[in-house]
């Protein structure tokens, strides 16, 4: 899959957007604090975004030799080295303090976040650092584990579309017969088969001809108008909200998708918007920014009272406690990326996928440089 820079600005914009949900006070910012409130929408963009990078490089790829065992190497190359050093980080800081290291937090170190933390969410806590966002990677490898399977295979285009419709047709099903049976809202908000919809809403999306600009438009504003309902029904645009849960997040997939079809037609505000410097910066980090953001939300509750002190403005601390921790969080996403990540992309060059099927009228020489070209981040990034 060739590279698009817009994308880079699209998941950049997500990954700011979960930032800005966490850090940005609420009170005494004006419409800036309800704006942020709407941050958490963010990892729906990060799932649609997902589906559609995943299926159009593993579509791409059928046939070819060693398919699945360079999928698989590649994936953990690019996603498990910041993983793994986050958790070594928290249980050294847990065995420094003294503190239980608990059997279950096994399971979380081997992507089962989102089995575990709905029974028990004090095992977010690892020592001193937070992990509960580590739910949504648990989630996107526990797709990883199926999806490829299915492309991969032998499954026509038209059967892999028609999976694609029924899957966005279940989720919302699921998710309100869950609803009915008073299942905990958890369950609904981080489990594969109830956000399955929006993985495979851009799943699709890579499955088809691009929609148009009329079209994208359309489902933009219906999906939006959607939303708005559901904001209405349950007075509340938090992401636990029942209205948002049962067809809510459907909704946003559908958004979502119309969001990252508009970014792909070039020459679009869309697009000239995320292929600006800063959004495409924050693209290429995303992965160790929403990983090492809410790592430090303890830190950053201690760091808010110090300023606020000194500020004697809770608000205006606020702000400024929020944009020194997008910083910090950022400046390490930078060094984790050029120390820890970049040591392990240059081995993807070893596992890549050669012979596969090329598309009519695509070259073998275009289709080995969309390969070559193919994107850094397919994961999504989270919220406690």
């Amino acid at each position: 899959m060739r590279h698009i820079s817009s994308l880079d600005g699209l998941r950049g914009t997500a990954a700011l957007m979960v930032v800005f949900f966490h850090y940005f006070p609420r009170h005494g910012v004006g419409p800036f604090g309800q704006l942020a409130s709407f941050g958490w929408t963010g990892v729906d963009i990060f799932f649609v975004l997902s589906g559609f990078l995943i299926t159009g490089i593993l579509y791409e790829q059928r046939g070819a030799e060693n398919y699945f065992r360079n999928f698989y190497i590649r994936r953990l190359l690019r996603l498990s080295s910041v993983y793994y050093l986050l958790f070594a980080v928290a249980l050294i800081g847990a065995v420094l303090m003294h503190t239980p290291i608990r059997l279950m937090h096994i399971a979380m170190i081997f992507y089962g976040a989102n089995f575990v933390l709905p029974l028990d969410d004090s095992l977010a806590l690892v020592g001193p650092f937070e992990m509960y966002h580590v739910w949504s990677l648990s989630l996107e490898e526990q797709f990883y584990l199926i999806w490829p399977w299915l492309v991969g295979g032998r499954l026509s285009k038209e059967t892999l579309k028609k999976i694609c419709i029924a899957g966005i047709v279940l989720a919302p099903l699921l998710r309100l017969l869950l609803l009915h049976e008073h299942v905990f809202t958890l369950w609904l908000y981080q489990s594969l088969p109830a956000r399955m919809d929006a993985l495979l809403m851009g799943a699709l999306l890579a499955l088809i001809p691009l929609p148009s600009l009329r079209t994208a438009r359309l489902v933009a504003g219906a999906a939006l108008l959607g939303f708005g309902v559901m904001i209405w029904a349950g007075h509340s645009v938090f992401f636990q909200s029942r209205p948002i849960q049962g067809l809510g997040y459907s909704a946003l997939a559908f958004f979502s998708a119309a969001l990252l079809t508009m970014s792909l037609h070039p020459g679009t505000m869309l697009s000239r918007i995320f292929s600006s410097k800063l959004l495409r910066f924050y693209g290429k980090y995303s992965y160790g920014l929403y990983l090492w953001h809410y790592f430090l939300v303890r830190q950053f509750s201690e760091m808010q009272v110090w300023i606020a002190a000194h500020l004697r403005s809770q608000a205006l601390a606020g702000v400024v406690s929020c944009f020194a921790i997008l910083l910090l969080s950022t400046g390490i996403a930078v060094l984790s990326y050029r120390w820890i990540e970049q040591p392990f992309l240059k081995l993807k060059d070893r596992f890549s996928s050669r012979g596969g099927r090329v598309r009519s009228g695509v070259s073998r020489e275009e289709a080995r440089g969309r390969e070559s070209a193919e994107p850094e981040l397919e994961a999504a990034p989270s919220l406690h």
